[in-house]
């Protein structure tokens, strides 16, 4: 399928470059090096070109990887060519940095093309933990990245936190959350620590040197929801809290099922019910290595999985109208099964409880 035949509102950009190559990270990154950048960005504007006629974008997220491991020239060509800087907050338009390679020019560079949201993986505040990680700034970089974000004028940050680390102690996550609420940002990502395949976290669990506890990692879910909605964050999906009218509209957009558009190595697109996922990156640049026109029901499976992960949840009737059936008439014994059982509610639109919440992953497993 021609993805140039319709108009595309969410652009995602994968940029594979990092300073250092986490432990437990699946993405597909590099070690960043000035060549390899050259020949990205040079590939990438071109990649962007080709479908600058059906994009009208809405968002766009520079992610990976690490966007701001480019330097600034390479990142001031990049976003004139993906952005129009003219179109101010309209367009929500984040990128993620790491706090090791950001600085003011940077961050004054971002803003002046048009970049209004930052993510920054922080990950934790507690030096063992962040060696453990293997991330490659300390606690007092995550301070200063912020403190600079702040300076550019940036008003709308997230932070990226991790619990479930080996060795992280329940009063080390309540620290973090206390420490990253001090800091004042609109969004926070708190995600659980997750032993991805391809990933030496996966070799080492694998092998027993690395173990997971269940009932801690409970704990600290429930400490989370309970700290963050007492600061004022609306828990507006699993992994993320929000201010009020800070949610990620990006991020919504793949929850809610919408088509976006993916460039860059490994990036993955879905338009029209055609997905296709580019190949890792090479020298010669990459290229589409798979697409498939997914089946109604694929979608409206995937549909599902996702959007019970939201505080919105699943509009029975705009479901039925997108796909042509109600949830309740495909999945009946297993709606009915999670509502007896306390994981979901029993008045529209389908969403889970807190209790559900807690084991989202594997209620998807119910409809995908």
């Amino acid at each position: 399928m021609n993805l140039n035949d319709y108009p595309i509102e969410h652009l995602y950009v994968h940029v594979p470059f990092c300073p250092r190559v986490c432990p437990y990270c699946a993405f597909h990154v590099r070690p960043a090096h000035r060549t390899d950048g050259e020949t990205f960005v040079r590939r990438l504007i071109a990649e962007h070109r080709s479908f600058a006629d059906s994009l009208r974008p809405a968002t766009v997220f520079l992610g990976g990887g690490t966007p701001t491991a480019l330097s600034i020239e390479m990142l001031r060509r990049l976003l004139s060519a993906l952005l129009d800087a003219s179109r101010g907050d309209e367009m929500e338009v984040s990128v993620e940095c790491n706090p090791s390679t950001f600085s003011k020019q940077k961050a004054r560079l971002l803003r002046d093309c048009g970049v209004n949201r930052l993510s920054i993986g922080a990950q934790s505040f507690d030096p063992s933990v962040l060696r453990t990680l293997g991330r490659a700034h300390s606690t007092a970089a995550i301070f200063q990245c912020v403190a600079i974000a702040h300076e550019a004028g940036f008003t709308d940050i997230n932070l990226d936190l991790m619990s479930g680390v080996p060795g992280q102690t329940l009063d080390s996550w309540s620290s973090a959350l206390d420490t990253a609420l001090s800091l004042k940002p609109q969004h926070l990502s708190c995600y659980a620590l997750t032993y991805e395949d391809d990933t030496d976290f996966f070799l080492q669990h694998q092998r027993g040197e690395l173990r997971g506890d269940q009932d801690l990692e409970r704990e600290m879910f429930h400490l989370t929801d309970e700290r963050l909605i007492a600061a004022g964050f609306i828990h507006y999906e699993i992994s993320n809290y929000a201010l009020p009218g800070f949610e990620c509209r990006h991020n919504l957009a793949y929850w809610r099922g919408e088509d976006y558009l993916g460039i860059g190595p490994s990036a993955v697109s879905t338009v029209r019910g055609a997905r296709r996922r580019n190949s890792r990156f090479t020298p010669e640049g990459w290229k589409v290595e798979h697409e498939e026109k997914l089946p109604s029901e694929t979608l409206a499976a995937e549909r599902m999985a996702l959007g019970l992960r939201t505080a919105e949840g699943v509009a029975e009737s705009a479901f039925a109208a997108r796909f042509g059936f109600a949830p309740r008439a495909r999945w009946l014994r297993e709606i009915q099964m999670l509502i007896q059982g306390g994981w979901m509610r029993p008045e529209p639109p389908l969403r889970l409880t807190p209790r559900g919440r807690e084991v989202a992953d594997e209620i998807a497993v119910y409809f995908v």
